[in-house]
């Protein structure tokens, strides 16, 4: 793991450690792999039900590319949208507000 800095805003109370953790670890995992990456990760979060069970969707998205996820086992799935910005200071993820 890097050492750099993280951090979140305090929107993201009503998201669970569980969805950060995961958004976290999809940002950790393509920055150590070199994959060219912009500076802000957009997450589009979504609940999805399949076959009687709740799925968290996390559609991924950033210029010229959007990738699909699901996770079964989230404590309390959202809808959110939810941005990371890198920087050479760190990353900090924070939750737009919906008007």
């Amino acid at each position: 793991m890097c050492n750099e800095e993280k951090s979140s805003d305090s929107l993201l109370a009503d998201i669970g450690l569980d969805i950060q953790r995961v958004l976290w670890s999809l940002f950790e995992c393509w920055k150590n792999e070199g994959t060219e990456a912009d500076h802000v990760q957009v997450f589009e979060l979504s609940v999805e039900f399949a076959c009687g069970e709740v799925y968290q969707k996390v559609v991924h998205s950033q210029e010229g590319k959007t990738e699909t996820f699901y996770y079964k086992n989230i404590y309390h799935p959202v809808d959110a949208t939810i941005w990371i910005v890198d920087s050479e200071e760190g990353a900090v993820m924070m939750k737009t507000e919906k008007k």
